[in-house]
């Protein structure tokens, strides 16, 4: 494990390296930003949609408990309607008197309360005497468990089908079965006889009548409320008839009484309030179960918006938190970044190498300061250090300009500046390996001063180096600078021409005789003519080496001195063949 966090901090710092401190600023204030902006937001946003939450759940429990309040008070009224005109003092002589009478009081309740869909009074022993509409008038309900209670106490019953009874109504347009509600109470004398029983049978229709109006007030309109017995069967609503729930969880939400919770309906998340109907004043209640549910998606609309508003307020805010992280960094390594420019320039450009002061924190003034001091002993030490390079750079040049001077006393002639003989072989050697080597053609002139002893003897040796100069000076005029031009001793000179045919040759050597022939050389006052003869040679694949070409050239002078001098004569390469042959 230690060696698992040292690898992670090495890799860190190589990171670092990396990084500019501006972007490390930038980072860090960003990190910070972000966390604690999100931790700010993510935590007003889970107590927004929390408290939302719980309130859009208290509206939702809210309009359960309507709803089953609205159910226990009906009920109750209904109940106590039924308890008062059973004790009407009017009512006790009609008990035991004429059913004709009897029945024409209940049907006129009936008009007043038009929920029961029958009332009926049943003496003791169970035997219908007087009923709304006459039905079931003289059957027995003896055995009814409406009767059988209301014989005790004033009893409500739970949510049934009544066939005999739903046989002898009209049909409903719906073709459903008729469900009611009974309520049964107990008929005295003015002793506290028992009589026998009066009971009504509630349409259980002004429930889903009930249900509706509150469905269209509770300010939720996909809010879809549900009826329960108290056994978990949905006496009203989707799913009527259906256990809806049972076991542990029956058990938890009538214990409970009233809260929510969220469960999952087709695949879809929803949120469930209920409440428990306990009764209302002497009604007792049958332990309704009331619902409200709506699709969590709905019901939580407001408090994911709340959230999504609070989160998104913080993300704008942590984007201005990056903002400002980015402009301080930069402020903060401005005057780094502007130390480290300069400092790179120094030793790159012309001028003053020292820094500019800067500021912008304690930091950034004491490493400012410090360079410049640094910089300033660095100049101290630099000025002698090139005082010391420049007595070094001038030992060199002088060394090296002695040197060019021996390597040119080497390679030319003193008076002439021409190549001498050994510098000139060696170019000759490399030009006529090239030539055999690529093809090529070369040529060779030898020039000899005429009659150069007789200027010696006439008018003095001076007068022959002058002369000697101006020929020099004459041929490397007239030659190419890919020729080369030496002088091989005395009066001779001889010419290597690259690149050249014979004919261009032969026309070359006659311009620099007749060249050097129209020169006048001055000495003493006295003007002094010049010529001179020219041997001409052209490469040869025979040749063996430069010096067979120089050789066949120099023949070539010699013919050209024995035929009379001031001419140029071109001596082929058979004639030198035929004499090595002989």
């Amino acid at each position: 494990m230690r060696a698992l966090l040292q690898q992670v901090r090495d890799r860190l710092h190589v990171i670092e390296d990396h990084l500019t401190v501006r972007t490390q600023i930038a980072a860090a204030v960003a990190v910070m930003s972000v966390v604690l902006v999100g931790t700010l937001a993510a935590g007003a946003a889970l107590i927004s949609y929390r408290n939302t939450a719980a309130l859009i759940e208290s509206s939702l429990t809210a309009t359960a408990s309507t709803a089953s309040g609205r159910l226990d008070r009906f009920m109750a009224t209904r109940q106590q309607e039924m308890k008062l005109f059973a004790e009407m003092q009017p009512m006790q002589t009609q008990w035991q008197g004429d059913p004709v009478a009897l029945r024409s009081s209940l049907e006129n309740l009936q008009r007043s309360f038009s929920e029961f869909a029958w009332i009926g009074y049943a003496d003791v022993n169970g035997d219908v005497v007087a009923a709304t509409g006459g039905l079931l008038q003289g059957k027995s309900v003896a055995e009814r468990p409406w009767f059988k209670q209301g014989l005790e106490r004033v009893a409500v019953g739970d949510v049934h089908e009544a066939i005999l009874l739903a046989s002898l109504l009209t049909q409903r347009a719906n073709n459903e079965p008729y469900r009611f509600v009974d309520i049964a109470v107990p008929v005295r004398d003015t002793n506290g006889d028992l009589l026998g029983v009066l009971g009504g049978h509630l349409n259980w229709d002004w429930a889903s009548n009930l249900i509706k109006d509150v469905e269209a007030n509770d300010g939720n309109a996909d809010a879809t409320l549900s009826i329960l017995s108290k056994g978990g069967m949905v006496l009203l609503g989707p799913q009527k008839e259906t256990i809806r729930y049972g076991g542990d969880e029956l058990a938890r939400i009538v214990k409970t009484g009233a809260g929510t919770f969220r469960e999952t309906d087709n695949g879809e998340q929803m949120l469930t309030a209920f409440h428990v109907g306990k009764g209302h004043r002497d009604y007792q209640g049958l332990n309704w179960i009331v619902t409200a549910t709506q699709p969590a998606s709905v019901a939580l609309k407001a408090a994911i918006w709340s959230a999504q508003m609070i989160l998104a307020i913080g993300a704008a805010t942590a984007l201005i938190a990056l903002s400002l992280a980015v402009v301080v960094s930069r402020r903060i390594a401005a005057p780094i970044v502007a130390l480290t420019r300069e400092a790179d320039r120094i030793g790159r450009a012309h001028g003053p190498t020292m820094l500019a002061r800067q500021s912008g924190s304690a930091e950034v003034v004491q490493l400012s300061r410090a360079l410049r001091s640094l910089l300033r002993r660095i100049g101290i030490a630099e000025e002698r250090t090139k005082e010391a390079e420049l007595r070094a750079t001038e030992n060199a040049m002088q060394l090296q300009e002695d040197m060019l001077k021996l390597r040119q006393l080497a390679d030319t002639d003193f008076m002439t500046g021409l190549m001498n003989r050994r510098s000139f072989l060696a170019v000759a050697d490399d030009a006529m390996a090239f030539c055999r080597r690529y093809k090529r053609n070369m040529a060779t002139l030898m020039i000899d001063i005429d009659h150069f002893k007789k200027i010696n003897d006439t008018h003095g040796h001076a007068a022959g180096d002058d002369a000697i100069k101006r020929v020099a000076e004459v041929v490397n005029q007239s030659i190419r600078t890919t020729d080369k031009a030496a002088r091989f001793g005395g009066e001779e000179f001889v010419v290597l021409l690259r690149e050249i045919d014979q004919e261009t040759a032969v026309l070359l050597a006659d311009r620099i005789r007749t060249s050097i022939e129209s020169a006048r050389v001055s000495h003493d006052n006295v003007v002094i003519t010049l010529t001179v003869s020219v041997g001409l040679a052209l490469f040869d694949e025979s040749d063996r080496d430069v010096q067979d070409v120089i050789e066949r050239a120099d023949q070539g002078l010699y013919v050209a001195k024995k035929t009379g001098r001031n001419r140029t004569f071109l001596m082929p390469a058979e004639d030198q063949r035929a004499a090595r042959a002989a």
